[in-house]
């Protein structure tokens, strides 16, 4: 459990370094944002070779898990991107944080994997948090919430639970035993289609977006790489009706505090209070 907890802890922080990089570029610069995702995913990719020891092999039944995974990060790199642009950094990091409730139900429910009656409890008591951090009652925190916010917000959240769903049921299927491999053909198939989709409708800032977003996205890329391998090593700690609640949790702690302390977003009352019971959900998951 102490293993698991701190791949846990690992993998939320750098979410958060590839989340600050990826806002770095869209506060300095915001053009081109398929391909500067584009940029993240092939730097990621190439982690995965730096890092594989074994010698990779590519048998053809991990070719379709890793296809239908890398439409599934062409989705989530580009709606995160656009959501975190366009809105709060807060809003948007806690929102899809949330997305592991869904994997978590898929855990319990499809995989048979055992909930105690406190995984029970703690769940609901995020789904509590989830409401109240959206729910202001005119303690606004400066923030506008548009539909592109909220469209790409949703986008991002479906696109990240099918991932870990995905994930896990590569993992099912074969271990560790093509974990570079899968990641590699996800990242790339990825990078792939967001670069064919950037020169098609993003011709006129193309070149601007490789001279300026090439360090950033290097940069995001690295850290995506990092947290998705640590996310694969987890599976070998906690089972993920466990380790999904306890990261969306302790997600929320990570996300509000580097908003609220680096980035001087406000929050009411009640979104303080919503962190509070993700606090206390993440407790109950430990008892």
């Amino acid at each position: 459990m102490g293993t698991g907890m701190l791949l846990i802890a690992c993998v939320l922080a750098v979410q958060q370094l590839e989340a600050m990089l990826i806002k770095r570029y869209g506060e300095k610069h915001g053009e081109g944002g398929m391909v500067f995702n584009g940029i993240i995913c092939l730097f990621a990719m190439v982690y995965f070779f730096i890092t594989d020891q074994g010698g990779l092999h590519f048998p053809g039944k991990i070719w379709g898990y890793g296809l239908l995974n890398s439409l599934m990060y062409a989705v989530g790199f580009y709606s995160t991107y656009v959501a975190i642009k366009s809105g709060s950094f807060a809003l948007t990091r806690l929102f899809i944080s949330f997305s592991v409730m869904i994997p978590t139900f898929y855990g319990i429910l499809i995989l048979n994997e055992s909930a105690s009656t406190m995984t029970y409890v703690a769940l609901g008591m995020i789904l509590v948090s989830l409401f109240l951090m959206h729910y202001q009652k005119g303690e606004g925190n400066g923030q506008k919430v548009t539909s592109k916010w909220v469209l790409n917000v949703v986008l991002a959240v479906l696109a990240n639970a099918a991932l870990v769903i995905i994930g896990r049921v590569q993992f099912g299927a074969f271990g560790d035993t093509y974990k570079n491999e899968f990641l590699i053909l996800s990242l790339g198939g990825a990078a792939v289609v967001l670069f064919a989709l950037g020169i098609l409708m993003e011709r006129n800032s193309f070149k601007a977006t490789i001279r300026y977003g090439l360090l950033y996205g290097a940069g995001a890329g690295v850290f995506n790489g990092i947290n998705n391998l640590l996310t694969l090593v987890t599976y070998n700690y906690l089972p993920l009706s466990v380790s999904s609640p306890i990261k969306s949790g302790l997600g929320i702690v990570f996300s509000f505090s580097l908003s609220l302390f680096l980035y001087k977003e406000k929050f009411s009352k009640t979104q303080f209070l919503s962190v509070m019971i993700g606090i206390l959900a993440v407790v109950l998951m430990n008892l």
